[in-house]
């Protein structure tokens, strides 16, 4: 196993192609970068509406983690989660604002791990 972004779920990867994307997904998603890119780039009570369910906190992974969920399946969910998050907030950027290149590394980086996923996903 490798730890990696979703060390923050206590999950490890299973494939290398997988490992090795979250390990770039982790140092794009670092705590300075997304604060940055995230909320300093951001107008002062700018939001972008999400449902409920898009929101994944820890004590749903918890629930799960107790429940009959399979480690690849969390993994998956993360991968969903965060994708469409990303996703959202290109919706509302313009292509000249700071944060773009990030969100659009960040969406190639999501794209190259849902291949490795597809690979293998039940």
């Amino acid at each position: 196993g490798c730890p990696g972004v979703l060390a923050v779920l206590g999950l490890e990867a299973a494939a290398p192609g997988e490992c090795e994307l979250t390990r770039l997904l982790q140092d794009k998603l670092q705590y300075e970068m997304r604060l940055q890119y995230m909320k300093h780039y951001f107008p002062i009570d700018y939001t972008v509406q999400v449902q409920y369910e898009e929101v994944l906190r820890p004590s749903n992974i918890t629930r799960l983690r107790n429940g009959t969920v399979s480690e690849a399946a969390l993994r998956y969910l993360w991968f969903h989660v965060s994708s469409q998050a990303v996703l959202r907030i290109r919706e509302v950027l313009p292509e000249k604002h700071p944060s773009w290149k990030y969100t659009q590394e960040l969406c190639q980086l999501f794209d190259a791990l849902g291949e490795q996923y597809s690979k293998y996903r039940q």
